[in-house]
């Protein structure tokens, strides 16, 4: 039997002519270098004529050995040089290993493996003993198993064996071997129905997985580009691969991702269950049993997935393959919210899409599905974004009717396609008396009692509305605007106008006291207030009121305007902001959709914040106000599905109209940056948060404090007066 050295640091003892050096086993197994070998009657090849064989017996039971020469060693002290030293330390010595583990240990230490699915990399052999993951055995020791990809361990003193896989696989390596062939064949290539599909991105995860072939991450990309060209013979096999690293639950539901794109809708029933009951392992899935057997039946019932596990409580699966199901074909036998599903995930993954991919997407869509709603919204989106706004309001129009004809729920910030109006229809408002549809001309007004034909404008106006619900934030808003405006009298003159859907008594006496207290007795702060029903009572329409208003309002009054949500209040500076904005801006809006060229760059036509707004050319407020008006009486219809957006639409609008043609000649301030004129609820947490962030205030509180103020002279205020 024949033996090799093997020094301390893992290296064989090689020679090239009579050079003595340390050698790899790669460099010996493939004969790149001789390596000295150890026979059974203790002659050392080819070094017999010139040293000796030294038994050591420092550690028993092991075929440790040193060769000498004279008074000399072959010493080891590194993986690169051979030396001869005088003494010989334990690390010095060689341990003599048979010949035939030679091919075991060059792929032990050469090739990456898995354990059970776990990636431990690379053996090394140091100290005579070979390393993997938390494993450890006697190098001469070890004894081997070979079946296909997988190399069973174990060592001769020891029964515990570990079963290890290799990485790559020969599956894994046959699979990049077809893909490369495939794409150097000019097979793979992008198609009208492969948007996401990119060839230098398709590459460049080869080459990642050939580099790192046991990174589960590398091969899911790897599956998931396949899939995006339709290789889905590939993109099966190689997450086939990852899933023999890796047990995480995402991965199964991957694969359902894909058995259903191939239509192997009973495959996708069932690894949809399996990846379930590994998920959620202790929670009864009753509730999710007519989702698998619809998926079974032929449904792409896994649109439906994310809807039914919110309504549990549970979480949602990774979404990594979830581009696979926008766009797709869909099933003929999809129930209505399978339709609903897929609508909304369309919509929400073309939001974040350019507009060059946006448009691959559509075009997809439309070959995959032919026209519908999510569609024809999205063109429009893209269309408006590019400037092709007569495009953009065809595509709208049709986006309406094939909403309400199918019934299919636009996502929340697609509602204002039911609201939205044409360039066309815009431009009959001015040729046309429109009537008041919404109710506001029949509310009853209460004026300041000081105020008439002969005052002195105000130097701004504040317009806001609310319901009866709505009206508990209404006494914060009055107090910081009063608070704000004694800190501060350097300003001029603000009048506050209110409207009330439907107020109670309680209510109404409120502002009447306010109003009149502050009449008689604060010269910076007017209250008028305005209140009654309107024809449709529901969330548009409150959020309407305060544009509703206007027309009424800028007929007696000649002043810059700030319409504002009714859920805030006014910071303590508010004084020092608002003149700040006066003498820098002339108008101002949250333009979050906007560059500061003036462009729309992301969103909608709508997409346009309503939060608060500045008007500061009281000349065209007249017409500004009658146009919010008029669009709001006409495009808010209780036909449509829901009107939402529709005081976003009518401000935008107003907007294009009134504002942007002008942009460079104006001065637009973005009402989202810098400090804030008003605290809103996002500006807290929210709207409880609001109420109660600087200290809650109740009618009562703003009585008090404004009887506080009165000269000992008047009368003491109160919500009975």
């Amino acid at each position: 039997m024949a033996f090799f050295l093997l020094s301390w640091h893992g290296a064989l003892v090689g020679y090239t002519g009579l050079h003595m050096h340390p050698a790899s086993f790669t460099d010996v197994l493939f004969r790149a270098v001789s390596p000295v070998v150890l026979h059974d009657d203790g002659a050392v090849e080819p070094c017999d004529a010139f040293t000796k064989v030294v038994p050591v017996d420092s550690i028993p039971n092991r075929p440790l050995i040193a060769l000498k020469a004279n008074a000399h060693y072959l010493s080891s002290r590194g993986l690169d040089k051979l030396d001869a030293a005088p003494i010989c330390a334990a690390w010095e010595h060689f341990l003599a290993i048979p010949t035939t583990l030679l091919p075991l240990l060059k792929d032990l230490t050469t090739r990456d493996w898995h354990e059970n699915g776990r990636w431990v990399g690379r053996a090394v052999c140091h100290e005579h003993h070979v390393h993997l993951g938390d494993h450890k055995w006697p190098a001469e020791a070890l004894q081997a198993e070979r079946k296909g990809d997988t190399l069973t361990l174990w060592s001769e003193d020891s029964d515990q064996r570990v079963t290890l896989t290799q990485c790559p696989s020969r599956t894994l390596s046959a699979l990049l071997e077809t893909l490369t062939e495939r794409l150097q064949m000019g097979e793979i290539r992008p198609s009208q129905r492969t948007p996401w599909a990119v060839s230098e991105e398709l590459r460049e995860h080869i080459l990642k997985v050939c580099v790192n072939p046991g990174d589960t991450g590398y091969l899911l990309h790897l599956a998931r580009e396949c899939g995006f060209f339709e290789l889905w013979d590939l993109a099966a096999g190689l997450l086939s691969c990852a899933r023999t690293q890796d047990t995480n639950p995402d991965l199964i539901y991957y694969a359902a991702i894909l058995a259903l794109r191939t239509k192997e809708y009973e495959t996708a029933a069932q690894l949809l269950h399996e990846a379930l009951t590994t998920r959620f392992p202790d929670i009864t899935l009753e509730r999710i049993q007519p989702l698998l057997t619809r998926l079974k039946g032929g449904e792409d019932a896994l649109l439906d997935l994310p809807r039914q596990l919110r309504r549990m409580g549970l979480s949602m699966f990774d979404g990594l393959f979830n581009q696979l199901l926008v766009p797709m074909p869909l099933a003929r036998q999809n129930g209505h919210d399978l339709r609903q599903a897929y609508s909304e995930r369309f919509e929400e993954t073309c939001t974040g899409q350019s507009i060059p991919h946006r448009l691959k997407l559509l075009a997809a869509e439309a070959h995959l599905n032919g026209i519908s709603y999510w569609e024809e919204v999205n063109m429009a989106h893209a269309s408006w974004l590019a400037g092709l706004c007569r495009e953009a309001d065809t595509h709208y129009a049709n986006a309406k009717a094939l909403a309400i004809e199918t019934k299919i729920n636009p996502i929340h910030y697609n509602c204002g396609v039911f609201s939205w109006l044409s360039e066309g229809e815009c431009n009959s408002l001015s040729s046309r008396a429109v009537p008041d549809r919404l109710g506001v001309s029949d509310w009853k007004w209460h004026f300041s009692p000081e105020e008439n034909a002969a005052a002195i404008p105000p130097a701004l106006g504040l317009v806001f509305g609310c319901d009866s619900k709505y009206f508990r934030f209404i006494p914060k808003l009055i107090l910081s605007l009063v608070r704000a405006c004694r800190a501060d009298p350097s300003g001029g003159a603000i009048h506050l106008f209110i409207g009330v859907e439907q107020p109670t008594m309680e209510q109404l006496t409120f502002l009447t006291t306010v109003s009149e207290w502050l009449a008689t007795h604060d010269p910076k702060v007017k209250l008028s207030f305005a209140h009654g029903t309107l024809t449709y009572r529901d969330g548009a329409t409150y959020t309407a009121i305060r544009y509703l208003m206007l027309p009424e309002i800028v007929a007696r009054f000649r002043c810059p305007l700030i319409t504002a949500d009714c859920d805030g209040y006014f910071p303590a500076d508010f004084v020092a902001l608002w003149r700040q904005m006066a003498d820098s801006s002339d108008y101002g809006f949250r333009l979050y959709a906007y560059n500061h060229e003036g462009k729309q760059v992301m969103g909608e036509p709508w997409g346009f914040g309503a939060g608060i707004s500045y008007f500061g050319e009281p000349d065209l407020l007249p017409p500004i106000a009658h146009f919010l008006s008029d669009y709001l009486n006409t495009a808010y219809s209780p036909q449509n599905p829901t009107n939402w957006c529709v005081d976003q639409c009518a401000l935008a609008a107003a907007f294009r109209r009134f504002v942007a043609p002008r942009w460079n000649d104006l001065r637009i301030k973005f009402m989202d940056e810098g400090a804030p004129l008003m605290v809103m609820p996002h500006h807290v947490g929210g709207k409880e948060a609001l109420l109660s962030h600087d200290g809650s205030v109740s009618m009562v509180d703003v009585v008090v404090e404004l009887a506080r103020h009165t000269p000992a002279s008047a009368s003491s205020v109160s919500l009975s007066s």
